[in-house]
C-alpha cells in the first residue's frame, strides 16, 4: 500500500471533533487560492509551451510571427 493512502487512512481512523471555531470567509479565501494557483499554472503552462514552440520554428528555419 503506497505510505500517502496509508497516512490518510491512519489519519482517518483516528479521527476526533476538533471543537474549534472556522471563520465563515475561510472557505471563501480557499477557494481564491485554489483559483489563483490553477489560472497562474495555466498561464505558465501557456508561456513555457509558446517559447517551446518559438525555439523549434526557429531551429527549423521558420520565422514565427
Amino acid at each position: 500500500m503506497p505510505i500517502p493512502i496509508l497516512a490518510a487512512a491512519l489519519l482517518l481512523i483516528g479521527e476526533q471533533p476538533a471543537l474549534a471555531y472556522v471563520d465563515p470567509g475561510t472557505g471563501s479565501l480557499l477557494y481564491q487560492t485554489a483559483l489563483t494557483i490553477i489560472l497562474g499554472l495555466g498561464l505558465t503552462f501557456r508561456r513555457v509551451r509558446t517559447s517551446i514552440a518559438d525555439f523549434v520554428k526557429r531551429l527549423g528555419g521558420r520565422r514565427g510571427s
